[in-house]
């Protein structure tokens, strides 16, 4: 049979959410944080540990007790955001200390690179760049970068040069000897004896002019000395009185710099036909 008072009174079903008799969800205890702020108005200890992206400066923010010393301090990193005017000295003195940048010129020096040519040295250049350094706030770990960069770039670039002046110096070469074919070496003799005889008049030291590379390699350059050393030959090497003539003579028997004197001294030389002639025609009034 069917109970009646089944009818009359549903049974209520028990579930997770009622509490007791009042049918309330369970309570939750709220997740607890420490305060960041005293009562006093200072920071609390260490209210930055909460904070992961702040853990990595907490030695720096420790020091901060209160909050107007914090703003303070971002007003002033907001003002040296941008780079400052090298003529305002105390904001220059300012933005060294943030960035820990030395006080003093003296630890902005530049040491010289190791294999660097002397070509590429200036001890004043390095100086005078230190000091530039220091007065503009660079780094002396980016200066030094850049002077080995620098360093590095010129050797680069000094080799190339010399490179290209031995090519120009090899195709000058060349050309004359295909110009003057076998009196090549004769005539580049005479060129010697003219610019020895030149330099002896006026004091030119001629060994550091034939060895200039802007010379070598210019065959006109050569030709040029040829030629004048061919005017003097076939013009009166002195004029005047008999007795310079007579000089002149000595002086090519007697005078290594004297541009007919190896000539004169030496029988198998090229031109010691030559060189005698005008010997005897100076020492002894002999008709050529």
């Amino acid at each position: 049979m069917i109970d009646p008072a089944a009818d009359a009174a549903p049974a209520t079903m028990h579930t997770p959410a009622a509490d007791g008799a009042t049918g309330n969800p369970p309570s939750v205890p709220p997740t607890t944080t420490a305060p960041l702020m005293d009562d006093d108005g200072d920071f609390a200890p260490e209210w930055y540990i909460r904070f992961e992206e702040l853990r990595p400066y907490a030695s720096t923010l420790a020091k901060f007790r209160r909050p107007e010393a914090l703003a303070k301090s971002y007003a002033m990193l907001e003002r040296m955001k941008g780079y400052p005017d090298v003529a305002d000295s105390r904001r220059m003195a300012a933005f060294r200390s943030a960035v820990g940048l030395p006080d003093s010129p003296a630890e902005f020096a530049l040491s010289r690179p190791d294999d660097t040519p002397d070509e590429l040295w200036d001890s004043s250049l390095a100086d005078s760049m230190a000091a530039v350094a220091y007065e503009y706030g660079v780094p002396p770990l980016a200066m030094g970068a850049l002077c080995e960069k620098y360093t590095t770039e010129g050797r680069r670039m000094l080799a190339a040069h010399r490179e290209a002046q031995a090519d120009a110096i090899a195709r000058a070469d060349a050309e004359l000897q295909q110009d003057w074919g076998r009196n090549y070496d004769d005539n580049m003799r005479t060129v010697g004896d003219f610019l020895s005889h030149l330099g002896a008049r006026t004091g030119v030291d001629v060994g550091e002019l034939v060895t200039n590379p802007a010379l070598r390699a210019n065959a006109d350059f050569a030709r040029l000395m040829l030629a004048a050393a061919s005017l003097l030959e076939e013009a009166p090497l002195h004029t005047g009185a008999p007795t310079d003539s007579r000089a002149e003579a000595r002086r090519i028997a007697g005078d290594p710099t004297h541009p007919l004197h190896e000539a004169y001294m030496r029988t198998s030389h090229p031109r010691h036909r030559y060189a005698n002639e005008q010997y005897d025609r100076l020492a002894f009034g002999r008709p050529l």
